[in-house]
């Protein structure tokens, strides 16, 4: 499938998910407080609400940089539900419209985790040893930053998502504690995104004093010459808050003074991210790369 289609599919997708787990969990709650069927419920609640506690817990807290790539244990709760309501409709017990969308739910997850989450990186330009392509990105005043500039001292390039990533703003709270020991190495850090000035200037007030530096990348033209554009990449609806359908993947870049790309982190899972201490360790040289 054309991975343009096959992103605008996961920007619908995500957004029903969410929809659906957050309407069964309140219906579940509500039903076991009125009495209602009480396994039925059970069994829709173990594969809707972990998950509806997870999403929950890292929108609004947003301090989730990462997680794990398959949320066992999420996962195998939400198996438990569908195999409780797999059990429930064999013997017929109050009908099969409980355990279908506990089934339902189970199956939400598993694409989830094993489709929406996964990223497809085929287009990457980026290498090891190879200089840093040159861009332009843009500060919070629209002026014209080219990578160029970044010569001179270390740098870690961050490419997110936006300010409507819960793991992109954990991402960053996270670095602005780590900054200090950065800035002892020598290095800059920098958070690249294609969402409006507007929303990045607000993480630049929150975050910008702690010595982050945020730049735009206006219709994604970085991302687009380094193989890290995302087509439709951006949740249906987020539009209406003022982000762009298409986003970038998120990425990591270390680059040495000259320019020279030391290290790049292109997760396969935008779950999974690096943490400081690796980029710590990719600073003073003793990085080693998990087999």
């Amino acid at each position: 499938m054309n991975s343009g289609v096959t992103t605008m599919a996961k920007s619908i997708y995500i957004m029903l998910y969410v929809t659906f787990v957050m309407v069964m969990t309140v219906m579940g709650i509500q039903a076991l407080f009125d009495g209602e069927a009480f396994l039925p419920w059970v069994a829709i609640l173990l594969t809707c609400a972990p998950m509806a506690l997870f999403l929950a817990r890292v929108m609004i807290l947003q301090n989730t940089a990462r997680t794990s790539a398959n949320l066992l244990f999420i996962t195998i709760l939400a198996v438990g539900g569908a195999g409780l309501g797999s059990a429930l409709a064999l013997f017929d017990f109050n009908g099969f419209l409980a355990p279908s969308l506990a089934v339902a739910g189970c199956a939400f997850l598993l694409i989830y985790t094993l489709w929406y989450s996964v990223l497809d990186r085929s287009e990457s330009q980026l290498s090891t040893g190879e200089t840093l392509p040159a861009f332009n990105l843009q500060n919070s005043d629209g002026a014209a930053i080219a990578s160029d500039s970044f010569k001179g001292s270390a740098t870690i390039l961050i490419f997110y998502r936006g300010n409507w990533c819960p793991l992109c703003v954990a991402q960053v709270k996270e670095m602005a504690a780590a900054y200090n020991d950065l800035k002892e190495q020598g290095a800059r850090v920098i958070f690249v995104s294609p969402q409006p000035q507007g929303h990045t200037r607000s993480l630049a007030k929150k975050f910008g004093a702690s010595g982050l530096e945020f730049l735009r990348d206006e219709d994604n033209v970085a991302a687009k010459s380094l193989g890290i554009f995302s087509k439709f990449g951006t949740p249906m609806g987020m539009q209406a808050l003022g982000y762009d359908s298409d986003t970038v993947l998120p990425t990591v870049i270390i680059c040495d003074t000259a320019g020279e790309i030391l290290w790049t982190h292109e997760t396969d899972n935008y779950r999974v991210r690096p943490e400081p201490a690796t980029y710590q360790a990719v600073l003073n040289g003793t990085y080693k790369a998990v087999a």
